[in-house]
């Protein structure tokens, strides 16, 4: 299963939940700062860069209140 980790900065899936951090979830990061190294470079208003129905959750702590 995978999750997308947007905002992740340099936090990967070990620091989101317990859930989230088991073999059975693979993580694609989304960040807007490049030197973070995320999967995709996009922002949470913009996330055309991951495929529609290629992800079986989402992980977005703290970015609502940023928009």
């Amino acid at each position: 299963m995978n999750f997308l980790h947007v905002g992740c900065g340099r936090e990967r899936k070990d620091r989101t939940t317990a859930g989230f951090n088991t073999p059975d979830w693979q993580e694609c990061e989304l960040d807007i700062d490049s030197a973070v190294q995320p999967d995709i470079v996009g922002t949470i208003t913009d996330t055309a860069l991951v495929a529609d129905g290629s992800m079986n959750a989402l992980y977005s702590p703290h970015n609502i209140e940023g928009l």
